[in-house]
């Protein structure tokens, strides 16, 4: 198994919970309040899965190895990547700071969660796709068989983290905030 083929089995679970977010949206924007529970759940799993666990994966293991074997010359990619991944920890942000005054029934924090969700769920579609289809069969060219192996190593050292239960425990996340709605 590559590591990028790892990278987009993890994006099958961010975009189970990328589902329910955006059924939240629907509800939200026909006058239904979700609980407030749903987004804390929403807000754990962007926190710990997609961005403590995913993203950390490619950014401090696959996008420091890929820009030395391209030596500069795929920075702007890397670059345009981590952007995203900073506007979407910036919007989970947003969002869990609009939490305590949502449940307090303030109808502001309604609008500003809605639009922070609709939001975060576009930017990680796009992102997902562009990483899916675009630059993961870039790394899957450039990088050598010790790369990949390299990955490898170091993707089952993060996974062994949290005695190996991040992903299960991700799962069931993603089953709790979808039976929220």
């Amino acid at each position: 198994m590559k590591p990028t083929e790892i990278l987009v089995s993890e994006h099958n679970l961010i975009r189970q919970a990328l589902e329910s977010c955006s059924l939240a949206v629907e509800k939200l924007e026909s006058g239904e309040k979700p609980p407030k529970e749903f987004f804390e759940k929403a807000v754990e799993f962007a926190r710990t899965f997609s961005d403590k666990f995913h993203h950390h994966k490619e950014e401090y293991l696959m996008f420091g190895r890929l820009a030395q074997r391209k030596n500069g010359q795929i920075d702007a990619q890397i670059d345009s990547l981590r952007y995203q991944h900073d506007r979407g920890r910036d919007l989970i942000a947003e969002i869990t700071q609009s939490l305590t005054r949502y449940a307090e029934g303030q109808d502001p924090q309604a609008t500003i969660i809605l639009e922070d969700m609709a939001a975060y769920v576009s930017l990680l579609r796009h992102h997902i796709h562009k990483e899916d289809h675009v630059f993961y069969p870039m790394v899957d060219k450039e990088l050598t068989a010790a790369d990949q192996k390299y990955l490898l190593d170091e993707f089952k050292k993060e996974a062994s983290k949290d005695g190996g239960k991040i992903f299960e425990n991700s799962q069931k996340l993603v089953q709790e905030m979808g039976a929220l709605l």
